[in-house]
């Protein structure tokens, strides 16, 4: 099936419209209660101080008055600048921390959906349904990841994976801006992006084997770096030295880093003493499987239209950095981080059933199946798993696509309508933000908001 065919097939799904524009305003419903019942927690006042700060007060990145992170430019900083624009906007206007964080999920609904605009028209693609569809199967992976809700906290791991991927999806038609984007949410956003990128560029290399684009490639990837590190020099006291020593003591030296160490019993005991203990069944299959079993569609799709500019290593690739470095090295294994591959694999999986085509149907049956892994209910799973198996193994014509993503989109509002349900019964936590309005630099600021 070409593009051209599935645009005619999309066309008239009424139905399908409906009950996607329905599952977009269930996503955003359920993620607004959501913003009430998560309590207040360090990374996120730290995030809100710093980043007011950077954007209120001269590019003064500083935290929270009288803590550890009351230095400017602190590698300890760890939510960039691109983490929680909407909470920042939300400030002009509230004090109240339900806004900021309803607020900087709308920044990063828009965010995902202008680059996706930006995807289609760069490519070429038809939007009529596509877009719609693709945006109900985009909120879907933004709000259904173990840790999702972290970017109601102002953290960063969501929108630097969805940068990331619609990187790559330019990558052919504008290189210079999708390096450029790809090296924003390494500095202005997550470090640990730069493993995502790292393996993506080496990728690059590998599949085009030509120094002269390397040569042309790395000042584009270079003006997010010399424009933090230009930061860094102007508005605080470290000189590039104090600041690499202390930014790589940080990274490679703490708990959720880990130090390179391949060895059996390394490895072994980062598992055993890791937060894995505290998972559950889901957990696992979202963090350990997931990723696994899209990377085996990658290479047995037949055709993707999007993927003719650039090769399959270089989307496996920078999964695999990752993802091998969470497993392996990363003695913490804290969850939050796998927010970045997870929603990584769920968007781009969703881009694969709109425009790819599939060998056969065990490939078309696990791309399906990944989503299985992030329903919010057994019963959910079951049911889901029961039809898609009716649907793709006993139906012996060819089965449509509209027909695949009717099913799909159903069973993503049902859902959502458990997620919403579930939500509403959780207990609701409060924090008081007035004093840091009146000063960030005010112990009262973190007070307030611990309650205390």
């Amino acid at each position: 099936m070409n593009l051209s065919q599935l645009n005619n097939e999309l066309k008239n799904s009424v139905v399908l419209k409906i009950l996607s524009y329905f599952s977009i305003f269930l996503f955003t419903l359920s993620a607004y209660f959501r913003t009430k019942t998560l309590k207040p927690w360090n990374d996120e006042i730290v995030s809100l101080v710093s980043n007011l700060n950077f954007y209120y007060n001269n590019f003064n990145f500083i935290g929270p008055f009288e803590t550890r992170y009351f230095i400017s430019y602190s590698p300890k900083l760890t939510a960039g600048p691109i983490s929680s624009v909407g909470g920042i906007i939300g400030w002009l206007f509230s004090e109240d921390i339900y806004v900021l964080r309803f607020s900087n999920l709308i920044y990063l609904i828009l965010l995902s959906l202008g680059l996706s605009v930006f995807v289609f028209k760069a490519l070429k693609l038809e939007v009529n349904l596509n877009l719609l569809v693709l945006t109900a199967l985009i909120l879907f992976s933004l709000t259904n990841t173990s840790w999702w809700y972290s970017v109601l906290y102002l953290l960063p791991e969501t929108i630097c994976a969805v940068i990331f991927v619609n990187s790559i999806l330019l990558f052919g038609t504008n290189r210079k801006l999708s390096l450029f984007l790809m090296s924003l949410s390494v500095f202005f956003g997550d470090f640990l992006t730069v493993l995502m990128f790292a393996g993506f560029y080496l990728a690059t290399i590998y599949c085009e084997k030509s120094f002269v684009n390397i040569a042309r490639d790395v000042p584009f990837a270079l003006i997010p770096l010399v424009l933090w590190i230009y930061l860094v020099l102007t508005f605080s006291e470290y000189n590039l030295g104090q600041y690499f020593i202390e930014y790589y003591e940080h990274y490679f030296k703490h708990p959720s880093g880990g130090e390179v160490n391949f060895s059996l019993s390394s490895i072994i005991n980062n598992f055993v003493s890791s937060e894995v203990s505290e998972w559950g069944i889901a957990d696992f299959l979202r963090v350990m499987v997931a990723p696994i079993l899209f990377i085996y569609v990658i290479y047995r799709t037949k055709e993707f239209p999007l993927m003719e500019k650039f090769g399959k290593l270089q989307i496996t690739l920078p999964i695999l950095s990752i993802y091998l470095w969470f497993w392996l090295l990363s003695p913490a294994k804290s969850i939050i981080y796998s927010g970045l591959f997870t929603t990584f694999v769920l968007i781009f999986n969703s881009y694969f059933l709109l425009f790819a085509k599939f060998s056969n149907k065990i490939t078309y049956f696990i791309s399906l199946i990944i989503f299985s892994f992030f329903l919010s209910s057994t019963y959910l799973i079951a049911l889901y798993l029961f039809l898609l198996i009716s649907i793709v193994f006993y139906k012996r014509s060819k089965i449509k696509k509209n027909i695949i993503l009717l099913f799909l989109v159903s069973l993503m509002v049902l859902n959502q309508l458990n997620v919403l349900n579930e939500t509403i019964e959780l207990d609701t936590f409060e924090a008081n933000l007035k004093s840091c309005k009146e000063s960030l630099e005010n112990a009262n600021c973190l007070n307030d908001y611990y309650g205390r």
